[in-house]
């Protein structure tokens, strides 16, 4: 839309969603590379699922802002977490979520699993990353920010 900058903000699922963004498009490089030039290991069938979504690579975030993200996929750690794991992995929970809260809810695995929050991190520099998380989540304890700011490494973000 023309604006001279963009800055992504997401929260929880979203918070990962945005540390997944702006590590494969940083400073609008290819996807291959981030703005040092440094190569940015994707899985080739991951970066070939962004090709058939038509995901483009001018689509970079000048800033990342990520609220009460994962740091790891799959954690079961609390239990709000194993609630979400049961209605999202067994039948009788993908009924709850259909019928209970509306949503349905693919049966299938991610193929390829995309990149973790913890490994999308340190690839995001030189662009500014925000972390925020409160010590009340209940489903995500302080070691997931703490994780995800030592994997950026000294300077790479800010934690709140």
């Amino acid at each position: 839309l023309g604006h001279s900058r963009v800055v992504t903000v997401g929260f929880s699922m979203g918070g990962s969603v945005v540390l997944r963004h702006g590590a494969l498009y940083t400073d609008g490089s290819e996807g291959d590379f981030d703005a040092r030039g440094a190569s940015v290991r994707v899985p080739v069938r991951e970066r070939r699922a962004e090709e058939r979504s038509g995901a483009h690579s001018g689509a970079h975030a000048d800033a990342v802002v990520s609220v009460s993200s994962p740091a790891r996929w799959y954690y079961r750690g609390t239990a709000p977490m194993r609630r979400l794991h049961w209605v999202v992995t067994r039948p009788s929970g993908r009924l709850v979520g259909r019928y209970g809260f509306r949503t349905r809810i693919a049966t299938d695995d991610w193929d390829p699993v995309p990149l973790s929050p913890v490994a999308a991190v340190p690839l995001i520099a030189p662009a500014p990353l925000l972390l925020v998380h409160g010590d009340r989540d209940p489903y995500f304890p302080l070691d997931h920010p703490r994780m995800l700011a030592g994997a950026a490494g000294p300077g790479g973000a800010e934690l709140w």
